[in-house]
């Protein structure tokens, strides 16, 4: 290969990139989960999120020679078309799926990064992981005064902040401190399970994701209309229901999930997966076979 010639694509960035063409195509034709903001918006992005991800695709197959910073440009428009119709349009989809598959294959084709880039997307992990963790303290300490105030009005105002709080806040600092946890995995020594440590981050990751959709945020929401109802019929806290209870640990196990992600981080613990162990030995029996 000349000494000036671009690094092959990966081949799963290219699977990647068909993937998630073929998931844009898809939701254009599907209705969304939750109901987004601004509906008017959802199909043409996800149509352009399909033809940008189309043309990267159609360029690393017929010319994986091309420029990588010609690629790695398509890549980041397509990584910003996905928040944007996550955060903007308000698309659950676009957030949890799309940007995942846009931030692998992005980084998949940015490969391993040198040390000035690999540590800006360190700085960028720790703070958001940091925000992502004096949320979860703000929330805990929110759900412990709502449940344990007995001034209805109090409650009513404590769980509309938490419902605000769940609405802005909270999806940039998990969306943030998941993607870019993500592509610090695929552009560095780490990978996403290679290292156990990583897999339990990621698996971390994923359930909260997983608890925050499946029922913390109902949860949220029914607390604020059961305090408002009462507050017009005549009411106590007491009356607002478990929902109050299940606020409260579900941000309490979240968070404490977040503190052990971070001491997972500082100490490393497990070694590596039997995955990993296999791709460490690769290039060990390669160097062997060459050498027989």
């Amino acid at each position: 290969m000349p000494a000036n010639s671009p690094a092959p694509v990966p081949a799963n960035a290219r699977k990647l990139l068909c993937v998630h063409a073929a998931f844009a195509l898809l939701m254009t034709q599907v209705p969304p989960l939750f109901p987004p903001v601004l509906p008017a918006w959802r199909t043409p992005l996800w149509y352009a999120i399909a033809l940008v991800t189309g043309i990267l695709t159609v360029l690393v197959t017929v010319r994986p020679r091309t420029p990588r910073a010609v690629l790695l440009g398509i890549g980041w428009l397509q990584v910003l078309l996905a928040l944007v119709n996550g955060f903007l349009v308000g698309d659950i989809a676009a957030l949890l799926l799309a940007s995942w598959l846009a931030v692998c294959a992005l980084s998949l084709l940015a490969g391993q990064l040198p040390r000035k880039p690999r540590k800006a997307l360190v700085a960028a992990h720790v703070v958001s992981s940091a925000a992502w963790v004096g949320i979860g303290v703000v929330f805990v300490a929110l759900s412990v005064v709502a449940l344990t105030t007995t001034d209805l009005h109090t409650a009513h105002v404590t769980y509309e902040l938490m419902e605000k709080f769940d609405q802005t806040l909270l999806p940039w600092a998990n969306v943030a401190t998941t993607l870019t946890g993500i592509a610090l995995g695929l552009t560095t020594k780490w990978g996403l399970i290679r290292y156990r440590w990583v897999a339990v981050k990621l698996g971390i990751s994923v359930g909260i994701l997983v608890m925050a959709f499946g029922f913390l945020h109902d949860a949220v929401v029914t607390a604020v209309e059961q305090s408002e109802r009462l507050l017009r019929t005549g009411g106590t806290v007491a009356q607002v229901g478990a929902n109050a209870d299940v606020a409260l640990w579900g941000f309490a196990t979240a968070l404490f999930s977040l503190i052990a992600a971070l001491l997972l981080s500082l100490y490393k613990p497990g070694g590596k997966t039997r995955r990993g162990r296999r791709q460490a030995a690769r290039p060990t029996q390669r160097a062997t076979a060459a050498r027989a």
